[in-house]
């Protein structure tokens, strides 16, 4: 009976060891499974600790992207804005200088309206006259006849009033010698003086413009005058 025991005891211990061993290699498989979790736990919780960085890094980047974008369309606006306003003010600029240019060419043409008036007017005074008030102090009478070249191919005649202050000459040449728009040339002893444009004709006797190269001091009286 005792031996009976004592080998079921055997048996029992065997069994209980067993089942120790059992359960100790169970442990060790479910510590490896755990730590193996675990480790991969660790691992993707790594890559979503560099996936936030990157994101926070990307919306930090496209943040600043951003307030650079608004900060250049608010220049951009404000640039435009500004051209808008000086293309405006250049526009009215421009306009009331087209204006007062208009004013100016109609004040310029009356005034040469006049000034054409004067002249013609004068001109026949002179005829009339034989000169008068308004020519160059010292002027003489000069008898307005019509001379030909030693050519006699060109007519020719006399300065006989000098206008400083407006560039023009009266001559004693008439429209049976000159037109309106002919050029002479005026001399002295030879030598050319200046050119002049014939801007009116009378019997007798022609009012003609200095040209703008050449200058009224250099005329003086009985110049010979030769048409061109």
């Amino acid at each position: 009976m005792i031996k009976l025991d004592r080998t079921w005891r055997r048996i029992l211990v065997g069994v209980v060891v067993a089942i120790l061993m059992a359960v100790a290699g169970s442990e060790h498989h479910a510590r490896r499974l755990l730590k193996a979790k675990w480790l991969q736990a660790v691992e993707a919780r790594q890559q979503l600790d560099r996936r936030f960085a990157e994101i926070s890094a990307a919306h930090e980047q496209l943040t600043g992207d951003l307030a650079t974008e608004r900060s250049r369309s608010q220049a951009l606006e404000e640039a435009l804005a500004s051209a808008k306003r000086e293309l405006e003010q250049t526009t009215g600029r421009l306009a009331e200088e087209s204006r007062t240019s208009r004013g100016l060419q109609l004040r310029l043409a009356e005034m040469q309206q006049q000034l054409d008036q004067l002249q013609g007017e004068l001109a026949v005074t002179l005829t009339q006259q034989g000169g008068g008030a308004g020519v160059t102090p010292g002027a003489v009478q000069i008898d307005r006849v019509i001379v030909s070249d030693a050519g006699g191919a060109n007519p020719a005649g006399r300065v006989i009033s000098i206008h400083r202050d407006w560039d023009f000459v009266v001559i004693s040449l008439g429209w049976d010698a000159v037109h309106i728009g002919d050029v002479v040339s005026i001399f002295r002893d030879d030598q050319l003086q200046a050119k002049a444009k014939i801007e009116r004709v009378q019997e007798g006797v022609c009012a003609a413009t200095v040209l703008p190269d050449w200058k009224t001091d250099a005329i003086q009286l009985n110049d010979l005058v030769r048409v061109l």
